[in-house]
Parts: C-alpha cells; structure tokens; sequence
C-alpha cells in the first residue's frame, strides 16, 4: 500500500495560523510538539510530520474505507533529516508505516508505504501547476498511455486501470496550492 501528501509552504503560511493557541495541541503529541519547538525551522518541521501523518492516512484509508480524523492516533519518529528531506516511520495503532520527504521548491512533499521493502520502489512525482491535472502529469513522465488510465472507484480511491487486463494498480494523488503529487509504483 502507498499514500502520500504534498504541502504548498508558502499556501501553508498565509492560510494556517500555526502560533494560535492550540494549534499544535490538536494535531501533534508531546514528541512530536518538542521535535517543532526544537526546529530551526519550527513551521517547516510543523508540515514536515502533518504531511507524514497525511500520508500515511491516506494509506490506512484505502485500507479501512474509513474516513475518520485522528491525527493524534498517528505518531511520527524521524530516523534522517537534513536540509532537503527526511525519513521515518509513523505509527498508527500497532502498525509501522515508513515514510520519505523531500523538500521541492516551495513545496514538501512525502510518499508512504505499508512496508520498508516498498518505500524505495515507489516513483514519487512532484509538480508545479496552477491546476492540477494528474492525467496530463502522469501522461508527460510515461505512467499513464492509451491503454492504462486514471480510475477511481466508489470511495474516490485512485488506482491506475490497465484496460488491455483490467488490472487495478495503487496509485496515490496529492493537490495543495500550486503543487500536485503522486505516489506510484513502477513496473506495473
């Protein structure tokens, strides 16, 4: 299983208030909330671990058919930081997922996996568009062509149809701002 998230830093910045009272206290734990406080950059470190826990909802989600917010029933723990990505494992009742970040322009953008065999399989793309469009990204780096097209199915889950076999491939799509992201595995 795959998810991830894209967050648009500068989108972030002007919509979301992270210094109001509570803020933190609704979405981070303690570990969490002393990893932003212990940031040079508190804010980046903010949508760093919420994009981790995206990601890996969005997992679970496929998963569960379950739309259910409880951010705080995700636990993120950073193994790598540095200047320009991130990787780590996030918890989620008594489940491991692992996640890898990148910072891309203005934009953060996280891919997760249900295993650690997959995460270095998966083909994240990022990109920046005033409207997003996944076929027309998806088409441009060779994921999708005339016989395998974007399909989502009842719950709005997105897969990638092969409509010579019918077979359904996992794919995972992000929007925020000025960015879109997408989650595949390759060889499908």
């Amino acid at each position: 299983m795959i998810g991830n998230d894209i967050v648009d830093l500068q989108l972030a910045a002007k919509e979301s208030r992270i210094n109001r009272k509570g803020f933190l206290d609704k979405l981070f734990l303690p570990e969490e909330k002393k990893l932003i406080q212990d940031a040079v950059q508190p804010s980046l470190m903010v949508w760093l671990l919420w994009s981790c826990k995206e990601a890996v909802y969005k997992i679970v989600n496929r998963a569960t058919k379950e739309r259910v917010y409880a951010p705080h029933h995700y636990t993120c723990q950073l193994h790598q930081l540095s200047k320009i990505s991130a990787s780590g494992v996030v918890s989620y009742q008594s489940q491991s997922f692992y996640f890898q970040s990148r910072l891309i322009g203005a934009a953060i953008h996280t891919h997760a996996t249900s295993t650690a065999e997959l995460l270095p399989k998966v083909k994240p793309v990022t990109a920046y568009q005033l409207t997003p469009s996944y076929t027309v990204l998806l088409q441009q780096v060779g994921i999708l062509s005339s016989q395998k097209i974007l399909y989502k199915d009842k719950q709005g889950i997105p897969y990638i149809l092969d409509q010579d076999n019918g077979r359904l491939v996992p794919v995972s799509l992000s929007h925020h701002g000025n960015y879109i992201g997408v989650a595949v595995l390759p060889n499908f």
